[in-house]
C-alpha cells in the first residue's frame, strides 16, 4: 500500500477520503503513531489521486469535500471524542441559510408534539382539505402545511436529511427569498398533484425535497449551479426510489404524486430561469 498523505485529525482525512471514493479511487484510511495514512494500491489512479488531494490542500474549507460525505453516507462521528462530532454538526449548521434552519426546526417540533399526543389535533388543523372547493380563505395556509408533519422517525430523518444537505446549500447559492418561493411552489404543485391523483391523506416535506432536487440536477446540467456538487448517482437513487413507490414493490404507503409534482416543479423551475435569463 502507497501512503500519499498524514492528516493528524480523522475529520480531514475522511474527507479527503470520501473525495477521492466519488471520483472512483479506492483507498483507506490507517491510524498510526504520526497520524491517518491515506493509502492506496498499485492499482489506483495514483497521479489523479494526487491531483485531488492537492484540492483539498489548496481549500480545504470547500463545501464539496463535506458534500462529498454526505453522498456516501459517511457522516459519522470516527474520532474517538465528542468534540469532533460537536465541530461536525456545528460545520453543517454553519453551512445553512435561515429559513433552512427555521423550517427544520419547526418540523423537528411538529413531529415532537406528534409523539406527545397531539396528532390528532395537529392534524385536523395542518393536513390538506379533504374537499378543497370548500376551504375558506383564512385555511389557505393548509395547502402547504402537510410537509411540516411526518409518520414516523425514518420518514422525518430522510427528509430532514436531504433539507439540511440540500436545501441549506440552495439557500446560500440562491438566497432566502429564493428558496422560501421554491419550496412553496414545489411544496404546493406536490399536494395538489397527491390530492388530485388519489386523496388528501398526505404528509411529508418528500415532495418539496424531490422539488429541489429537481431544480439542482437541471439546473446544474445547465451550467447554473456550478457551486453545488452534485453527485450523479443522487438523482438515479432518487428516480429508483420514485418508481419503486410507484410499482408497490414494497408495499410501503407513499405519496408517490407528491414525489412526482414536486419533482416536475422543479424541473420546470430550473428551466423557467434558464429561458428567462436568455429571453
Amino acid at each position: 500500500m502507497i501512503t500519499l498523505a498524514i492528516f493528524t485529525n480523522i475529520r480531514p482525512a475522511k474527507a479527503v477520503s470520501d473525495y477521492l471514493f466519488q471520483h472512483q479511487i479506492e483507498n483507506q484510511i490507517e491510524q498510526r503513531e504520526d497520524g491517518f495514512h491515506l493509502l492506496f494500491d498499485e492499482t489506483a489512479d495514483i497521479e489523479k489521486a494526487k491531483i485531488l488531494i492537492n484540492e483539498f490542500v489548496d481549500n480545504p474549507n470547500d463545501e464539496k469535500f463535506l458534500n462529498a460525505s454526505w453522498a456516501r453516507n459517511q457522516v459519522e462521528d470516527l474520532s474517538q471524542g465528542q468534540s469532533s462530532s460537536s465541530g461536525l454538526i456545528s460545520n453543517i449548521w454553519q453551512h445553512t441559510g435561515y429559513f433552512t434552519r427555521i423550517l427544520g426546526l419547526v418540523i423537528l417540533a411538529v413531529f415532537a408534539a406528534q409523539l406527545l399526543g397531539y396528532s390528532s389535533t395537529l392534524y385536523a388543523s395542518l393536513s390538506f382539505p379533504a374537499q378543497l372547493h370548500k376551504i375558506e380563505w383564512h385555511e389557505l395556509y393548509r395547502l402547504f402545511t402537510p410537509a411540516l408533519m411526518h409518520g414516523d422517525m425514518a420518514h422525518l430523518v430522510l427528509n430532514l436529511f436531504w433539507w439540511v444537505w440540500l436545501a441549506g446549500q440552495l439557500e446560500k447559492i440562491k438566497g432566502t427569498s429564493w428558496l422560501i418561493n421554491a419550496s412553496l411552489m414545489t411544496g404546493l404543485v406536490s399536494h395538489l398533484a397527491q390530492y388530485i391523483m388519489v386523496n388528501s391523506s398526505f404528509i411529508g416535506l418528500s415532495g418539496v425535497v424531490y422539488g429541489l432536487l429537481g431544480y439542482a440536477w437541471l439546473a446544474g446540467r445547465f451550467g447554473r449551479l456550478k457551486e453545488l456538487n452534485l453527485p450523479g448517482g443522487i438523482i438515479v437513487m432518487m428516480l429508483l426510489w420514485l418508481a419503486i413507490g410507484f410499482s408497490e414493490m414494497l408495499n410501503l404507503r407513499m405519496a408517490n404524486w407528491a414525489h412526482l409534482g414536486g419533482l416536475l416543479a422543479g424541473l420546470t423551475i430550473a428551466w423557467v430561469e434558464v429561458k428567462w435569463i436568455k429571453r
